[in-house]
């Protein structure tokens, strides 16, 4: 017995029923020079702004670029709430 040939919508419409849920998740990898690569991702849950969605994944991406400094020991830019992108005005 053979196995039955999915079409364009069986596929789609397992797709629309499996959705992504509202589950955030953390990837880290490593690059070819060692360093750790670090990707976020927070979704809205209900009754929550977009400012504490930002602020969620901004909370856990400082944490870990903490934990994870670069080789040479910087820890990177810390984010900045301001959304002036951290640095100090010269």
């Amino acid at each position: 017995m053979s196995a039955k040939r999915l079409t364009l919508s069986d596929i789609l419409t397992m797709t629309l029923q499996r959705g992504h849920g509202n589950q955030d998740s953390v990837t880290l990898t490593r690059n070819a020079k060692g360093e750790t690569q670090i990707e976020v991702v927070a979704r809205g849950r209900e009754n929550e702004t977009l400012r504490q969605v930002e602020q969620r994944c901004r909370e856990t991406f400082d944490r870990l670029r903490a934990t994870f400094p670069l080789s040479s020991g910087f820890v990177g830019a810390v984010s900045d709430p301001k959304g002036n992108g951290g640095g100090d005005a010269a």
